[in-house]
């Protein structure tokens, strides 16, 4: 009563005090609105995409961080993780003590014990050295989760997670080559006889070592390259060597060339178009000079690969198909198939300004040269004079 006798003496004087009141109320319901708006937000039937969406991201910057203590200490699988690095990272990330005292060595001990128990029931491709691929890290991660108390695993393995995400700020960028595979659209026309029988054989290769290590992976995986497959084409293509690429660097590219999000852990596997994507990365890094043409850097990076296998003997071109009834040559294949087209672009280097010398395979070997630049230069005889492949 005396509220609404001091309102009716005092109208004007109680306008402001109703205009305060009724902003507050205002300010108040717009919180209560988006508190509201929140909590439908996850009770909404887009609550299942919105969360598989913050998921696949989560998986998605989790694999860059497992790639990149995978390649810590060395390049020999970056697709796979020593227990040393995982310890290494659950320190990094504040999971665990990192310090130098008595009890954070023990906890780190501890924590190396279990890693190594959990790896036993886990196969990997290289039992022998102890490693996780990415799927079992993840359940490793889970692993810790469930022994931590929390009666929500799963809430506890999102915790674990976050952590990990939060504490590793800084990700490496990966190289987008999107345009590029329109560029290059017509040189992979060209070559995919023969890079696809070059993937073939080294897929085949891939496809009969996992089938032995993991008969379900090798069920489900596409057609694929292993990371150890895809440095073995590095090697005796003169990728890796010659001063051309680090295997650091190779791991790098082939690590971006994976899937981003894939469907399953299934499909994160170098496929044939991951492969293809591999070879621009390649070709962007041999050939630095951006004011070649987009094509040019491609089909010089194929020049390379002409040039290493040409300058090896005849014996060590060897390398047979041994799926096909033919027992196809796919190294001299490809030799042959450059050389074609090479000679109907006349002979052109792709690399500079200066031309590039051609020997044939059955020429008496040449002296031995300096590691090749990643600038490549060469002197080419006149054209009447050049040798090619028979």
């Amino acid at each position: 009563m005396a509220d609404a006798k001091s309102a009716s003496t005092s109208p004007h004087s109680d306008n402001g005090s109703r205009r305060g009141s009724s902003n507050s109320l205002t300010k108040s319901k717009s919180s209560s609105e988006v508190k509201e708006l929140s909590k439908q937000k996850y009770d909404s039937p887009f609550d299942a995409s919105l969360v598989m969406a913050r998921k696949r991201s989560q998986q998605e910057r989790l694999w860059e961080i497992f790639t990149a203590y995978a390649l810590q200490i060395s390049s020999e699988d970056p697709t796979r993780i020593r227990v040393v690095n995982v310890v290494k990272l659950l320190q990094d990330c504040g999971i665990i003590d990192g310090s130098n005292t008595e009890e954070a060595k023990m906890i780190e001990k501890e924590v190396a014990i279990v890693c190594e128990a959990f790896l036993k029931t886990h196969p990997t491709d290289r039992d022998s050295t102890k490693k996780l691929d990415f799927t079992a890290f993840s359940a490793l991660l889970l692993h810790f989760a469930k022994m931590s108390g929390d009666k929500d695993p799963s809430r506890a393995y999102d915790s674990l997670v976050r952590t990990c995400l939060e504490k590793q700020q800084k990700s490496r960028n990966r190289v987008v080559v999107a345009q590029e595979l329109q560029e290059y659209k017509k040189v992979f026309a060209a070559f995919e006889d023969p890079l696809t029988k070059i993937f073939m054989f080294y897929a085949a290769q891939s496809h009969s070592k996992l089938e032995i290590i993991d008969p379900k992976m090798a069920q489900y995986c596409p057609p694929h390259l292993s990371y150890t497959e895809a440095v073995a084409f590095g090697r005796k293509y003169g990728i890796i060597s010659h001063g051309v690429l680090t295997t650091t660097e190779f791991a790098t590219m082939y690590i971006d060339s994976l899937p981003k999000a894939p469907a399953t852990e299934y499909d994160r596997v170098l496929t044939y178009a991951g492969f293809c994507e591999m070879l621009i990365r390649l070709s962007k890094r041999i050939c630095v000079d951006n004011t070649v043409p987009a094509d040019r850097s491609l089909k010089g990076l194929l020049q390379l690969m002409w040039l290493a296998l040409s300058s090896t003997s005849p014996r060590a071109l060897k390398i047979t198909d041994v799926l096909k009834s033919d027992r196809l040559d796919v190294t001299k294949y490809f030799l042959n198939h450059f050389e074609k087209y090479w000679k109907k672009e006349r002979y052109d280097n792709y690399f500079g300004d200066q031309p590039i010398r051609v020997e044939s395979v059955d020429d008496p070997p040449s002296p031995s040269k300096p590691p090749m630049p990643r600038r490549l230069s060469f002197n080419l005889p006149p054209e009447s004079e050049t040798k090619t492949l028979q």
